[in-house]
């Protein structure tokens, strides 16, 4: 009889272990597996949005019309030019020997990044100089005339991609983590990255018309700490600093003069009259980016406000012609104007000939373009 009992407990044991084994197979194989051999990758999938309206009262009377349209950016004052070429990032380069070699900046605006940008604005060329520590770390590079021999700007697409072959898959390393970036066909399409002498570039271009647009230099560091794509790594991750409500601030209004005077480089390029900076405008951009973030929706109908209308009527706004370009979950302001501009809808706002004003809200990671043109 005893023996029959232990007969019985060994095989209820092992049916037991089989049954753990079965439920926890994946565990048990971490477990055992050999350390060495295993290679962990955590994925970030990067979603970026954009979205465009018009309005458009019917002869001089108040009923609107909805349509889609798309993105703007600003006017500059005059500067001495700079020339960028694709092997011309500046990364590294010292602020002293900055301003030697370009003068002081038109201004100074801070970063979600941690580093400073410095802008050179001229109706010619927009230059944002990235500086940390004392150094250079990012520059983004543009033109409103993309057929100046001087730069490499105005590139066809086909040129650029035979020279450095645009790849779906780009690998780095910083000290012992490994990271991966994963590009879709439209990031390959629209913004490829490379890497060339140690920095890595960012190459936008207009799809519509098929010319490199501007350039983006970062550094090694920057490019995991802005994470443009969606990426996958093994060790960690290079965190982004925290900042205050009032530090944020600072940033936002920072990106909203760099994507006003972006989209008028924009608009010169296609030589349109440049677009002047509503205040009111903005405050009315700026809440429905607030909204957006903090009621977590995107969409030109807010559930606490209504159309663009409603909001012009409570921003106390009156307008003969309104249109509004919306973005989220952009690095910054630049890169959702290169997105607006690849858009059918939001270029027709960025590049429409009757709006004469515009108001630009940024809220964190939400981005409003709010276009008008006054009676009168």
């Amino acid at each position: 009889m005893l023996k029959k009992l232990l007969i019985a407990m060994v095989i209820a044991l092992f049916l037991c272990v089989a049954l753990f084994e079965f439920m926890f197979q994946d565990r048990v194989q971490n477990w055992f597996s050999d350390e060495e051999d295993q290679i962990v990758f955590n994925e970030i999938d990067i979603t970026e949005l954009a979205e465009d309206l018009i309005l458009s009262p019917e002869e001089e009377t108040d009923e609107r019309v909805e349509e889609e349209k798309e993105e703007v950016d600003e006017p500059a004052a005059e500067e001495e030019t700079i020339e960028p070429s694709l092997d011309d990032s500046l990364i590294g380069m010292q602020t002293s020997d900055i301003v030697q070699e370009y003068g002081e900046p038109t201004r100074k605006d801070p970063s979600s990044f941690g580093y400073e940008w410095w802008a050179y604005e001229n109706s010619q060329y927009y230059t944002l100089i990235g500086v940390e520590d004392d150094e250079v770390v990012t520059t983004f590079l543009t033109w409103s005339s993309l057929d100046n021999r001087e730069t490499i700007l105005g590139e066809s697409y086909e040129a650029l991609n035979e020279q450095y072959d645009f790849s779906r898959q780009v690998e780095l390393q910083i000290d012992s983590n490994q990271y991966q970036f994963q590009l879709t066909e439209q990031d390959v399409r629209m913004r490829p990255l490379v890497k060339v002498d140690d920095v890595w570039i960012q190459l936008y271009f207009d799809v519509h018309t098929n010319e490199l647009s501007s350039i983006r230099y970062l550094t090694d560091e920057l490019l995991v700490k802005q994470r443009p794509y969606s990426i996958s790594y093994r060790g960690s991750l290079l965190e982004v600093e925290e900042y205050t409500e009032e530090e944020w601030r600072e940033i936002e209004e920072g990106q909203e003069r760099q994507i006003f005077f972006f989209t008028n480089v924009l608009r010169d390029r296609h030589e349109l009259e440049p677009l002047e900076w509503s205040e009111e405008v903005s405050d009315v951009a700026y809440l429905h980016s607030l909204d957006m973030e903090t009621s977590q929706y995107f969409s030109h109908t807010s559930p606490n406000y209504g159309e663009l209308s409603d909001r012009f009527d409570r921003g106390e706004v009156k307008y003969r012609l309104a249109g509004e370009n919306i973005a989220a979950k952009y690095v910054d302001g630049l890169a959702a104007t290169e997105g607006w501009l690849n858009s059918e809808g939001h270029r027709v706002n960025v590049l429409h000939t009757e709006f004469t004003e515009l108001g630009v809200g940024v809220y964190k990671d939400f981005y409003t373009q709010n276009f008008m043109t006054p009676f009168g």
